[in-house]
């Protein structure tokens, strides 16, 4: 299904994908902004987890020490743990958090039995991650997701909106 398609007021939870195609300017940049646009205009509901956010704040800390310290995104890591001074140095990604969080999003918690997760792992064949996001919609009763990542096609009850 179409990502620009999304019926108005239909409840999404927001894969991290979604966000880091507009932030880093990459492939469906188009269709994910108007997608975000329409939630932050409260024509979409969108959901997301904590988890979420985890993962676009540390790939925006990664793409943004990597330009500003010209090292590779696969050296970041090791970069910013040897300097942590640095870290006072990044500006964006604590820019884009903020934008983030100012769209009409609300933030779940993740299921506290790690097991659905697990199951959803085994059940639906998806990595740790994926399994995550499944098990907070299932929680929370969402059966769609804005997504760049087609994995989540395979799990039934699951509409998966993508760029």
């Amino acid at each position: 299904m179409s990502l620009t398609q999304v019926p108005n007021r239909t409840n999404v939870y927001i894969d991290a994908n979604i966000f880091l195609f507009v932030a880093l300017k990459q492939k469906y940049l188009e269709e994910s902004k108007h997608f975000l646009k329409k939630v932050h205009k409260k024509e979409l509901n969108g959901f997301v987890s904590i988890v979420v956010l985890d993962e676009v704040l540390f790939k925006l800390i990664q793409a943004e020490a990597s330009v500003k310290f010209n090292i590779p995104i696969s050296s970041t890591v090791q970069f910013l743990k040897t300097n942590p001074d640095k870290m006072q140095e990044l500006t964006k990604c604590w820019d884009a958090i903020d934008k983030i969080l100012s769209l009409n999003i609300t933030i779940l918690n993740a299921p506290e039995d790690f097991r659905l997760v697990m199951n959803c792992c085994k059940e639906y064949k998806l990595l740790t991650r994926d399994a995550l996001h499944v098990a907070v919609m299932k929680k929370h009763g969402l059966p769609h997701i804005a997504t760049g990542d087609g994995d989540f096609k395979r799990v039934p009850g699951i509409t998966a909106w993508m760029p």
